[in-house]
């Protein structure tokens, strides 16, 4: 049998649906209000560079073949647009003392034996240029090496199997930032014979470019076909102790002096946009003669204007 609903049950089945509907239409007639949101976002001029750490691990100096690179990118997570990039390692700041015949790993930097190939050369096998090899007075005169008597300094370049022998005058008051300082390079690796150490001929000539600089003096990039540092700008200490090799714009006011250095990044029309994403490569080439175990670290430092 169905149940009956008694009348004062049915008036409250009435009443809870009168006050829903009353509920529901009171929500339904309420009158809608706008906020208008306004945002300004300030200049943030910031780049984010990943990974943050690159290793190389039991690399053998002087071979042919180098460890397979790593590659980087660059993105702009600013809020402003860039033109130009470069890169510097800190090794001219840090590796101020010689480290040539201490046979201590710990005294030659890591930086010192970067080379870097950007987003627009990536896949060519000839791009691979230093970001800041800094070489040193030998002090010690090979047997073969008959000196000027205005040089000061002499010793190797280095770029991973060969290495070329080099010597630096000074100016005519004993610095390196003077004029009248010049920097030769042998055009051809050292091989065994004394001919090799002869820099009067075969070899390349670099004369200082320019006023003279308070800590460097910067020399002329040479473009000459067979000339090992072909296209690099070299800066000597005022001392004449060391030279530093470079092929990028570092963003140090005395180096970038130097009239042949690349950017990272150059493009004026296109711009370096807000999340735009730029590639670059790094690994390293280990010259002969380096000790046994870990170098100190460097840092490698990407700017953006």
């Amino acid at each position: 049998m169905k149940q009956k609903i008694g009348n004062i049950e049915k008036l409250k089945i009435v009443i809870v649906l009168l006050l829903t509907f009353i509920s529901i239409s009171s929500i339904a007639l309420a009158n809608p209000d706008t906020v208008t949101i306004n945002v300004n976002v300030s200049e943030a001029a910031q780049i984010e560079v990943t990974p943050d750490t690159a290793t190389f691990n039991q690399v053998t100096p002087g071979v042919d073949t180098f460890p397979a690179s790593l590659g980087f990118t660059i993105t702009n997570v600013g809020s402003t647009n860039f033109t130009q990039m470069y890169v510097s390692v800190n090794v001219p700041t840090t590796e101020t003392s010689n480290p040539l015949g201490t046979s201590n790993p710990a005294n030659y930097r890591a930086g010192g034996f970067v080379v870097l190939m950007n987003d627009t050369m990536l896949g060519s096998s000839d791009d691979w240029n230093f970001v800041g090899r800094q070489e040193w007075n030998l002090t010690d005169k090979p047997s073969d090496y008959t000196k000027d008597t205005d040089v000061v300094s002499w010793g190797y370049f280095g770029n991973n199997s060969k290495q070329y022998f080099w010597d630096l005058r000074n100016g005519t008051e004993g610095y390196c930032n003077q004029t009248d300082a010049r920097v030769r390079v042998k055009n051809w690796a050292v091989n065994g014979s004394a001919a090799a150490y002869d820099l009067s001929s075969d070899a390349t000539t670099y004369t200082l470019s320019g006023d003279s600089q308070q800590d460097w003096g910067v020399f002329t990039p040479d473009a000459t076909a067979g000339n090992p540092l072909k296209d690099y700008c070299i800066a000597a200490r005022t001392d004449c102790e060391r030279f530093l090799v470079y092929q990028w714009r570092t963003g140090n006011s005395q180096l970038d002096t130097c009239t042949g250095y690349w950017y990272l990044y150059n493009d004026a029309v296109d711009k370096f946009k807000t999340n735009d994403q730029f590639y670059f490569n790094i690994t390293v080439w280990v010259p002969k003669g380096i000790p046994a175990g870990d170098t100190s670290s460097s840092i490698l430092t990407v700017t953006a204007t």
